[in-house]
C-alpha cells in the first residue's frame, strides 16, 4: 500500500490474516493424528478414547486456508518483481523459499521419517519461477494504471474456470493421492489447478486493485455462495465417498475462491489493527511454520501415554508446539544469516 506521500505503509489486514492461517495450519496439523480421516502422518495416538471430531477443520485448512496463502502470495510478487531484476527476484525466492524448504526436508528425512509439511514453499517457488519466466520471455506486464473492476460475471468466470479444471485433472487424480516426485517434491494434483489459479488470481488483483471491494452487490455475491456451497457441504460431508465427486469438486472449487475473496476483504477492513507482539508473531510466521513439525513430532510422541483430559492434553500440546516454534525462530532470526532465509 502507497500514501500519499509515496512511503510504503504496511498493509497490516494481509499480514494478521497470514499469521491466523499459520496458527490455523499448526492446529490442523496437532490434531490431524486424532481424525478418523485416512490420511498418512507420522504420529499415531495410543491411549484409548483420543479422537476427537475435527474433520471439519481439517477440511476448511486444505479448501480455504491454503488457497489464501497462495492466493496472498501471488498478491505481493508483481511488486516484488518490479523492484528487482530477473536473477535477484529468483534468488530471494530461492533463499526464503527453497533452501528452508530443503533444510527443514532434510533434517526430517535423516532424524524423524518423511514428512513434507514445506511442499506448500516448494510448490510457491515454482509459481514464482514460472511467473518470473513469464515476465523475462515476453516482457509484459500489466500496467499500474489499468483498472478493471471485480464484476459478478468475471468471478463466476473463475470459479467456473477452477471448477472445469479441477474435474479435469481428477479424472485422473483422486484428492487425498500425493505425488512425490524424485523423492522430496511433495504435492496433491488434484488440487493444484485450484492452488495455481488462486495465485494467477492475486497477481491479477495486485495490479487492478481487487483486494478492495467497492461493491455492496460483490460482498452479498461472495457471501450468499460462500453459505449455499458451506451449507451443501456441511450437509453431505459425511456422505460415503462424497469427498472424491463431482459435486464435491465443484463446491470446493468454487469455496476456494469465494472464501478467500470474503476473508481478505474482511481482514482488510477490520482486522488492520497490529500491535508488537503480533507484529513479532509475523515476523516469525514462516520460522512457525517451518519449525512446528519437528516439535509437534517430539512432543506427540513424548506425551503420547500421558493419560489426562484429552482436550486440555491437544490444547497444551498446540500452546507449546506454537510458542517453541516462535520462540525458535525469534532466536535464529537474531543472527544475520538466518534472517536472510527466514
Amino acid at each position: 500500500m502507497v500514501t500519499e506521500n509515496n512511503a510504503l505503509q504496511r498493509n497490516y489486514g494481509l499480514d494478521n490474516l497470514k499469521l491466523t492461517i499459520c496458527l490455523i495450519v499448526v492446529m490442523a496439523h496437532t490434531m490431524l493424528p486424532y481424525t478418523d480421516m485416512s490420511m498418512p502422518w507420522f504420529f499415531s495416538p495410543e491411549l484409548p478414547n483420543e479422537v476427537l471430531s475435527t474433520n471439519l477443520l481439517i477440511q476448511i485448512n486444505h479448501q480455504c486456508s491454503m488457497p489464501i496463502f497462495f492466493m496472498i502470495a501471488g498478491y505481493f510478487v508483481p511488486s516484488s518483481y518490479d523492484k528487482q531484476s530477473f536473477g535477484t527476484f529468483l534468488w530471494k525466492k530461492t533463499k526464503r523459499l527453497l533452501i528452508p524448504a530443503f533444510v527443514m526436508l532434510t533434517y526430517c528425512l535423516v532424524f524423524i521419517q518423511p514428512i513434507y509439511h514445506v511442499w506448500f514453499l516448494q510448490m510457491l517457488f515454482f509459481f514464482c519461477l514460472l511467473y518470473a519466466l513469464f515476465r523475462r520471455v515476453t516482457q509484459w506486464r500489466i500496467p499500474e494504471g489499468c483498472k478493471v473492476q471485480l464484476t459478478v460475471p468475471i468471478l463466476l468466470g473463475i470459479c467456473f474456470t477452477v471448477c472445469v479444471l479441477t474435474l479435469i485433472v481428477r479424472l485422473r487424480y483422486n484428492v487425498t493421492h500425493y505425488s512425490i516426485p524424485f523423492g522430496i517434491l511433495y504435492f496433491e494434483p488434484a488440487r493444484l489447478p485450484q492452488y495455481l489459479i488462486v495465485f494467477i488470481f492475486g497477481i491479477v488483483s495486485r495490479r487492478f486493485d481487487w483486494f478492495k471491494f467497492k461493491s455492496k452487490r460483490q460482498l452479498i455475491t461472495l457471501g450468499i455462495l460462500v453459505f449455499i456451497v458451506t451449507t451443501i457441504m456441511f450437509v453431505r460431508i459425511n456422505t460415503s465417498n462424497y469427498i472424491g465427486s463431482r459435486l464435491y469438486t465443484i463446491l470446493e472449487s468454487i469455496l476456494c475462491i469465494c472464501t478467500s475473496l470474503l476473508t481478505i476483504w474482511i481482514y482488510n477492513h477490520f482486522i488492520t489493527k497490529t500491535n508488537r507482539f503480533i507484529a513479532s508473531l509475523t515476523e516469525n510466521s514462516l520460522g512457525i511454520y517451518l519449525f512446528h513439525i519437528p516439535i509437534l513430532y517430539y512432543i506427540q510422541t513424548y506425551t503420547k501415554m500421558w493419560e489426562i483430559h484429552f482436550p486440555l492434553k491437544l490444547t497444551l500440546i498446540i500452546i507449546f508446539a506454537i510458542t517453541s516454534a516462535y520462540m525458535l525462530s525469534y532466536m535464529l532470526r537474531k543472527f544475520k544469516f538466518f534472517r536472510n532465509f527466514l
